[in-house]
């Protein structure tokens, strides 16, 4: 209890507190209620005989804690985001090894459809660029001017390697329809060369995915040289025909092979 100070009256109003004032007094109330807040998730962590610790109760006072607190929520928003709904573990995760191998040759019917679309259209701008070339071709005796000859040849060719794209695309051969798309987009310079490799780009990043799921399951060209000296070693010695096994020589030296003339008999002529 405060002791009045002498000649108050009992019904005199108390002073009004500063801003200050005010905060100071508040402090000790929000260390009151931390320290209740604590007690309270301690008391629902430990059981009824307050001896054991429940690994749930655990768990779930620090979700409850993490999620009453808006600084935290907001940092695993940025770090931690939540995983999307169905998303599978691997994208090939359903097809077998020899699936996967057949997949790294041959193309499949969406990778098709992109170099089926992209040859045509880059055999229609080689094209459009040769004729643009013509008629924009300075006039002879310019030091800019370039045989008639040479620009249609030049567009011709470009022309017949973006249909190849067509042909590798059909057959679904990914290193000849790669390879295609590379050639074709120098025909034209930046205008074929930009759609031509985004789409090679892509089969070949496709292709290097489908391989790292393939040396991750068998273990890469290593682990096949290691099962093929395993079973070279493990087959039985084959027998050489018509060899037979010869007894070992006794050692010692080896015989004389200097001719001796036999002597002759005692008492002959």
């Amino acid at each position: 209890m405060v002791p009045k100070p002498d000649g108050a009256s009992p019904d005199q109003a108390p002073p009004k507190l500063t801003v200050g004032q005010r905060l100071l007094t508040a402090l000790p109330n929000l260390q009151r209620d931390s320290a209740a807040r604590s007690a309270e998730s301690k008391r629902s962590v430990a059981t009824s005989d307050g001896d054991v610790v429940r690994p749930d109760a655990v768990i779930d006072s620090v979700k409850s804690g993490s999620a009453a607190s808006p600084g935290s929520r907001l940092r695993d928003a940025f770090t931690k985001p939540a995983p999307a709904a169905g998303a599978r573990t691997g994208a090939y995760a359903d097809k077998s090894t020899d699936e996967l191998r057949h997949a790294m040759k041959y193309l499949d019917d969406r990778e098709r459809i992109y170099p089926l679309f992209i040859g045509p259209l880059l055999a229609i701008l080689d094209i459009v660029l040769t004729l643009v070339t013509l008629h924009s071709n300075p006039a002879v005796g310019h030091k800019n001017h370039v045989a008639p000859s040479s620009i249609i040849a030049l567009g011709a060719g470009s022309a017949a390697v973006a249909l190849l794209v067509v042909v590798a695309a059909f057959y679904r051969r990914r290193s000849f329809t790669i390879f295609a798309l590379l050639f074709a987009g120098y025909g034209g310079g930046f205008v074929t060369m930009i759609p031509s490799w985004f789409v090679a780009g892509w089969l070949f990043i496709r292709f290097n995915r489908i391989q790292k799921v393939v040396v991750a399951r068998t273990g890469g060209p290593a682990a096949a040289r290691q099962r093929a000296a395993k079973a070279r070693a493990d087959r039985p010695a084959r027998a050489r025909l018509g060899r037979k096994d010869k007894t070992p020589e006794p050692a010692g030296p080896s015989a004389n092979k200097r001719y001796t003339p036999p002597k002759p008999a005692a008492g002959g002529r």
